[in-house]
């Protein structure tokens, strides 16, 4: 993701730890030269599914629904 939304700029990288079993994509939102970590989505090989965590931070749910749409996307689960 590399959009604008309401006075804020919303971005996602890929991260990965092979020892734990997860791969997924974190969301940042950066607001006038402030970068913060606002979510995180990964899928566990040991349970088989995705899970959403939250940072603290109100995310618009058009951002939410296109980062789930994103990560489901790019994390191949089969």
């Amino acid at each position: 993701m590399n959009r604008d939304w309401a006075g804020a700029h919303y971005s996602t990288i890929f991260i990965e730890d092979n020892n734990d079993g997860y791969a997924g994509l974190e969301l940042y939102c950066t607001r006038q030269v402030e970068k913060h970590r606002v979510a995180r989505i990964i899928f566990w090989d040991a349970c088989g599914q995705f899970v959403l965590e939250t940072f603290g931070s109100e995310i618009p749910l058009n951002i939410v629904e296109e980062f789930i749409a994103e990560t489901k996307t790019k994390i191949k689960t089969g």
